[in-house]
């Protein structure tokens, strides 16, 4: 028979016993994989990734608790989820369920979904994005998985977080070249002087004018002794 002292002792460490084995999460992270390597990166560059999420009920009773909920996180631009379970049943064939893909930062899994007794399954992610557009180089999170409690606070000790370095170069200042100054006309006033002996003055030009001509007619009294010869001479012939 069992002491009442020892007995409060032994239900007291079965109740921490209890507590601890609640307090663990029935879920694990594995099977992470990243392209490209998680080395420094600049905008734009395509990423993929993959991770598995072990559920296991044998530990706690439950796969997953049902009143809580699974938020998977990404601060890749333009996300893609590929999401499905994989159950591997007793004579070792794997049955693949297809879950619906998500185009956002954030996908939430409802705890009804993931929790069941007496079983063992896998989540697998498939992730694809672009590593977004920054002011300036520092770390971003390729994915964050995290338990939330019905409160929608999280879960302690039910945590995933992977990290990227992304590598903004600083840009360089531009050189600006001046364009060389368009050539000019000079124009120059030239006066031009005719050259001179010493003491000799050279008149202006003068411009020539046209000389009027006259032709005298013929003189009356010589046309008048022409005309009385002419008649002299016809008289003496009649």
């Amino acid at each position: 028979m069992i002491p009442g002292k020892n007995l409060f002792r032994t239900c007291l460490l079965l109740l921490v016993v209890l507590c601890g084995v609640n307090a663990v999460s029935a879920w694990t992270f594995h099977n992470w994989s990243v392209t490209p390597p998680t080395t420094p990166v600049q905008p734009g560059i395509p990423v993929s990734l993959h991770y598995d999420i072990h559920f296991d009920s044998y530990m706690t009773g439950s796969t997953f608790d049902s009143s809580d909920s699974l938020v998977m996180f990404t601060e890749l631009a333009n996300p893609q989820w590929t999401l499905a379970t994989t159950e591997v049943m007793d004579d070792g064939t794997p049955i693949v369920t297809s879950l619906p893909g998500r185009q956002s930062t954030q996908v939430r899994m409802d705890g009804w979904l993931l929790s069941f007794v007496r079983k063992r399954f896998d989540l697998d992610v498939q992730l694809n994005g672009n590593v977004p557009a920054l002011n300036q180089s520092r770390n971003i999170t390729l994915i964050r998985v995290q338990e939330m409690a019905p409160n929608a606070k999280p879960v302690s000790g039910a945590l995933v977080k992977k990290d990227l370095p992304v590598y903004v170069p600083t840009p360089e200042p531009a050189v600006t070249t001046s364009a060389p100054p368009a050539p000019t006309d000079t124009v120059i006033d030239v006066t031009m002087q005719q050259a001179t002996t010493k003491g000799t003055i050279v008149p202006d030009a003068i411009a020539p004018t046209r000389k009027q001509t006259y032709s005298p007619g013929p003189d009356p009294v010589l046309v008048c002794g022409m005309l009385a010869g002419l008649v002299v001479v016809w008289a003496r012939r009649r």
